[in-house]
This record gives structure tokens, C-alpha cells and sequence, in this order.
């Protein structure tokens, strides 16, 4: 008898990872095929072979981007509670984060994923929390781990966005099929770290916020567009996901008038940059009612430089050649420090 129930329990096992690797081919050659934007983290797991491990834009999810049934508990955390993150379109295929809901949306694309809880999950400081969806890590032939973080880029140089292709059953169930190089590289350097402040004491004189340098580099192997408008309008300082506090900017970034977006045409390995000196007005943000530079905030603030296609730019392009979307660089603290 007892070797009987220990037949059954294997089958019921072999069923259960049969039925799974079942829907998880249905999905791959079924599902809408959709490119997330990520970034790799460790290229190799001696015990399974080459792989990297990856952690996307939308596995950081905003207390702002949340339902009322997520955003009422506070800080309360569930573990591995199920939530439902919607889709939508943000150029050149890819897709980014709608919101996030613990109710399943009625259409698509949306996916299914978990809450994480760990030191660096879950809420940080009120701002964000961590959601798997199953997709985080890629296997890769044997040796090719290194050459995936070599082209993705350092700190310090050239940065190439790995965009991941992944098929999204109406479940909301992800399969990883591929991967792409985004067409478009970012790199930032800073030009001006703002003097030292020393804590109860007066400002320093000069600059109290960073000049920095932003480059994009046309990584295809044919002609790329992109967009600018005057005075760098494409271009945009935003908080970093997990920011505990939030500093909208003190005043929209261009006015309309300098919003007709310049096409630039970019040959392959041809650069665009744009200097942009954090100091000047444009780029003060709100805190307490008032308008300051990020230098002048006090604790741990941190910023990326988002460049964004501008909104006519798509029309006025008219080809396929043009990059639509939004990039964002490395996160940098206030005094020019860059993550």
C-alpha cells in the first residue's frame, strides 16, 4: 500500500511540472509578444550554467502607481501576495508600467506577479515596493553571460539598454523568448561637483548643485533620429523609484515656444550631447512650497536625467529611422556623486 501512495505522489508530481512546462510552451508560442527594458545584474550561477539575472524597470513599483487596496495598508507588507501590473505602449515596441492593482485587470496586457520582502524589497521609505513576475532571470549559451554585461556597458562609459522579448498570456503568465540591444545608448558625466557641505554650517560659495554632460550614441548598425528642442527640452530630472520623498519641479521645463523639436540624424557610432548645468533655475525643484536647487535639499536626494522623444518629434520624423521612447541615465546624488 505504502508503495502505491509513493507511485501516485511521484506521478502527481511529474503531471504537475508536465503540465506546467505545458503552458509555459503554449504562452511562449501563443502569447503578445511585448520588449521590457532591464538591465543585467550577475552574469553566472556556477551550479546552473551561464545566465543573467535581471531586474526590470517595472519590477519597482510606486506607491503613487498602486490601487487604494495596496496604498490603505501603509507600510504593511503581504509576502508573495499576487498583484496584476497593466502595460502600455512606450515606442519602439517596448512597454512599460500602467499601474498595479491586487484585482485582475479585465483586458490586456497586463502581468501577473508577486510582492517580494527582503531588506531591499518591499516599501523603501514609503516610496515604492518590489514585484516578481517570474521573468528575472535569462539563460544564455555557455560563456556568453560576460559578453551580455560587456555590451550593456560600465558605470563610468557607455550604457546599452538590454530589452528583453517576452510573450504575455491573458492570464498574464511571461515567458521570456529573446532579447534586443535598445538602438539608442546613454552615457552621463559629470563636468562640476559642487563644493562640500559641511552640516551646520553655511552654504559654500558658487554652484551648489552639479554640471553634467548627457550623450546619446546611435549603437545600431544604420541611421537613427532623435529629438531635441531648445535648450535641451527633451531632457528631464526626475527622482530615482525608490526616493522616500518626491521634489516635482518648480516650473514646467520649456516653455511652448521652445518646444518644435530639432531632428538630429545620427550615423551609426555618431553622438548628441547636451551639457546641462543643474544650477540654473530651470532645473529647481519644489520643497516646502519652495523653489531650490537639488543641491540645496537636505538628506539623501537622488536623480536620473530622462531624456524623453519630444511629442511632435514622432510626427515630424515620419520614418522609420526615428527613436521614439524615454531613457533615463544612472541615478546621481545632489553633489554630483553618480551611483
Amino acid at each position: 500500500m505504502s508503495r502505491r501512495w509513493v507511485i501516485l505522489a511521484v506521478a502527481a508530481q511529474l503531471l504537475v511540472l508536465l503540465w506546467m512546462a505545458g503552458e509555459r510552451e503554449w504562452v511562449f508560442r501563443t502569447g503578445q509578444v511585448v520588449y521590457l527594458r532591464t538591465a543585467p545584474i550577475d552574469p553566472r550561477d556556477l551550479f546552473r550554467g551561464d545566465f543573467v539575472r535581471l531586474q526590470y524597470e517595472i519590477n519597482s513599483v510606486r506607491r503613487a502607481d498602486v490601487d487604494e487596496a495596496i496604498a490603505s495598508r501603509g507600510t504593511e507588507r503581504r509576502r508573495h501576495e499576487v498583484v496584476y501590473t497593466r502595460l502600455r505602449p512606450s515606442g519602439e515596441g517596448r512597454y512599460e508600467a500602467a499601474g498595479t492593482s491586487t484585482t485582475r485587470p479585465a483586458d490586456g496586457p497586463f502581468l501577473r506577479g508577486r510582492t517580494e520582502d527582503s531588506w531591499r524589497m518591499g516599501w523603501r521609505g514609503g516610496g515604492h515596493f518590489f514585484v516578481k513576475y517570474g521573468i528575472e532571470q535569462l539563460f544564455v549559451e555557455q560563456g556568453r553571460g560576460k559578453a551580455i554585461e560587456e555590451r550593456r556597458g560600465t558605470r563610468d562609459g557607455l550604457q546599452v539598454p538590454m530589452e528583453v522579448e517576452v510573450a504575455v498570456a491573458s492570464s498574464g503568465t511571461a515567458v521570456i523568448r529573446g532579447y534586443r540591444w535598445s538602438r539608442l545608448g546613454m552615457k552621463l558625466e559629470m563636468l562640476r561637483r559642487p563644493a562640500r557641505r559641511v552640516r551646520n554650517a553655511p552654504p559654500p560659495e558658487g554652484p551648489l548643485s552639479p554640471k553634467l554632460r548627457v550623450t546619446l550614441a546611435n549603437v545600431s548598425d544604420a541611421p537613427l533620429t532623435v529629438a531635441d528642442a531648445g535648450e535641451h527640452c527633451a531632457f528631464h530630472l526626475v527622482p530615482v523609484a525608490w526616493a522616500p520623498q518626491l521634489y516635482p519641479p518648480a516650473s514646467p521645463a520649456c516653455s511652448a515656444g521652445q518646444m518644435a523639436p530639432e531632428m538630429i540624424t545620427l550615423a551609426p557610432g555618431q553622438i548628441y550631447s547636451a551639457e546641462l548645468d543643474l544650477s540654473e533655475p530651470r532645473w529647481h525643484v519644489l520643497a516646502a512650497g519652495k523653489a531650490v536647487e537639488i543641491g540645496a535639499l537636505q538628506g539623501l536626494a537622488q536623480f536620473r536625467i530622462e531624456y524623453r522623444t519630444p511629442e511632435a518629434a514622432p510626427a515630424a520624423a515620419g520614418e522609420r529611422s526615428a527613436w521614439r521612447g524615454r531613457m533615463a541615465s544612472q541615478a546621481f546624488t545632489a553633489n554630483g556623486v553618480v551611483d
